[in-house]
């Protein structure tokens, strides 16, 4: 009877503190997706038309891009990025720039992002601005890409279209990429991209007086996500 008295109370106990405790399972949270990414890219760059001494489809550059971007809770995602160029016969142009974009979740499987750029450059700019062939100038970036989850893996990077233009000078050099992605895990990836450019600057001599194609390139990248 004695040992009925003691045990009862304790078999209550033990069943609370089981239930508490699987109850504590169940409720706890799954881990936090990753908010920011930091990406390397690098790419060779190709001239797409005949300009003067450049032949079309010879090497024009060679550029590395370095980018870390922040995904926000209300679908807003920030980023910044910079990005040496080297060109052939020893020169070489840099970029600076900071981003503002929103996704917009079309389907499921497809979402538009939209965003806006604040950059400089400087260096070999080959930008022409009054009598300087190589002016450092500050620029905007219009940028709208559309991508689709095709799997857990694949993702196409169906379009990137990128408007840019420096604020003092006409550098109107727009462009056009397409690519895939493939998530190796949650947290790394690597993708692919083509891409086509043109350009006109504040000059009367053919062909960047009007907007005239520029280069092209096959970029390839690495991000990690945290």
């Amino acid at each position: 009877m004695l040992l009925r008295t003691i045990v009862a109370p304790l078999g209550v106990c033990l069943s609370m503190a089981t239930s508490a405790f699987a109850a504590d399972l169940v409720e706890a949270p799954p881990p936090a997706a990753p908010t920011w990414t930091i990406a390397i890219e690098g790419s060779p760059e190709f001239y797409a038309i005949d300009n003067g001494s450049n032949t079309a489809r010879s090497l024009a550059d060679t550029y590395f891009k370095l980018s870390v971007s922040h995904n926000f809770d209300n679908n807003f995602v920030g980023g910044i990025f910079i990005q040496p160029t080297f060109k052939t016969g020893g020169k070489s142009q840099y970029y600076a720039e900071a981003s503002l974009g929103y996704k917009i979740k079309v389907t499921d499987a497809f979402t538009l992002t939209p965003s806006l750029g604040l950059g400089y450059t400087w260096h070999d700019t080959g930008i022409i601005k009054d009598a300087d062939a190589n002016a450092n100038v500050p620029y905007y970036a219009l940028y709208i890409a559309g991508d689709w989850k095709v799997s857990k893996q694949w993702t196409w990077n169906v379009f990137n279209f990128r408007y840019r233009n420096a604020f003092n000078t006409t550098w109107e050099t727009p462009k056009l990429a397409t690519g895939l992605t493939y998530s190796i895990d949650s947290t790394n990836a690597v993708y692919a991209s083509v891409g086509y450019s043109w350009k006109k600057t504040d000059t009367t001599s053919a062909p960047y007086n009007d907007l005239a194609g520029d280069k092209w390139n096959i970029a390839i990248g690495y991000k990690h996500s945290l």
